[in-house]
């Protein structure tokens, strides 16, 4: 019997340590992650990652909110960029569908929530009919100020009475937001990137510096705030193009490409920061329509798994005693190549 007791301790104690330590096991909660295309297509590595790191729900954008008079129906709030299945959804995989709604759509929604609140259910719903999705929780993503947060509000409700009891409504809360009353939902999942400002030439990262997200951080708000949170990382990069024009830099646009070490035409004149010498046409290199002129600046922009798990404890000594899950924005093979597995298994984890 002795000897029964020692091997059930021994078999007990390997359990907790591989839920501490293993990249493919979680104890408890979901891993989650958005997926931002517009066509849902995933490869064998991204159903891989899927499976290797127990993700159990996927936040899919299903369709953009936006102001385009639509000559057809008289209309100037419009859903576009609607999402275009052309793959099976994993087995155990829980979608939710996300929409994201801009600001001056919500303006145009003003006194009209109701009605644009059954539109975007009846279009969700839908899309989850077409697909074989179960509804069971809706999200919300509107980067609303205090000018609009009425009419945000008000939407939310209107979804919300929308839906039965079963099912939930979320919302997207950005860190300028957590200073202002909560929305009316069911739960909220706080962005931890695009922190900065992106069209700024001065911005060291606008997708996740610590400078930009401490202050947000203070006087233990997150303890604080009413509503439950999960919280979602960054898990990609980018690169920011600023025209040469004189004597100042302009933004002009985002590019994918972010590796420039066998390109001797952009030199860096900077961590992470590259001024181009000579013009360089990527269509050459099978990186689609794009270019960089003489004089441009170009600055590479990727956060590291030790500036997110830098941030990520102090979110978590905030959020102790609270349930939460953690999230990655978002499922691309590219973007996800740049971490190491036993790097997001940290992201994941909720010690």
């Amino acid at each position: 019997m002795r000897k029964y007791y020692l091997i059930l301790s021994l078999l007990i104690s390997v359990t907790l340590l591989s839920c501490t330590e293993s990249a493919s096991l979680k104890c408890d909660g979901e891993n989650s992650i958005y997926y931002w295309r517009t066509t849902f297509s995933l490869n064998d590595a991204e159903r891989e990652f899927l499976q290797k790191h127990s993700v159990n729900k996927v936040y899919m954008r299903f369709f953009d909110v936006d102001v385009s008079y639509d000559m057809a129906y008289g209309e100037s709030v419009v859903p576009e960029a609607t999402i275009l299945f052309n793959d099976s959804i994993p087995e155990g995989i829980e979608i939710v569908p996300t929409v994201y709604i801009t600001v001056n759509a919500i303006r145009e929604m003003q006194l009209k929530e109701k009605e644009y609140a059954r539109k975007i259910f009846n279009r969700v719903s839908a899309i989850c009919r077409q697909n074989n999705i179960e509804l069971r929780e809706l999200q919300l993503d509107c980067d609303w100020t205090k000018r609009t947060r009425d009419y945000f509000f008000r939407l939310c409700k209107e979804v919300k009475q929308c839906m039965d009891s079963t099912q939930v409504v979320s919302s997207t809360i950005r860190l300028h937001q957590l200073t202002q009353t909560a929305p009316p939902v069911d739960k909220g999942v706080l962005m931890v990137y695009n922190t900065g400002n992106l069209m700024e030439m001065s911005a060291d990262n606008s997708i996740f510096s610590q400078k930009d997200i401490e202050p947000y951080l203070r006087d233990n708000r997150l303890a604080d705030y009413p509503l439950t949170l999960d919280v979602a990382y960054p898990s990609y990069g980018w690169s920011l193009v600023f025209d040469h024009r004189e004597d100042t830099y302009s933004f002009n646009r985002i590019m994918r490409r972010t590796d420039f070490s066998t390109f001797p035409e952009l030199k860096e004149i900077s961590p992470n920061l590259y001024e181009v010498t000579t013009n360089v046409n990527f269509l050459e290199y099978e990186d689609g329509n794009d270019y960089v002129f003489i004089g441009d600046r170009v600055r590479v922009e990727r956060p590291t798994a030790e500036e997110i798990l830098k941030i990520k404890r102090m979110i978590d000594a905030q959020l102790e005693g609270k349930d939460h899950n953690n999230i990655l924005y978002h499922l691309d093979e590219e973007q996800l190549s740049h971490y190491t597995d036993n790097e997001i298994s940290k992201i994941y984890s909720r010690n």
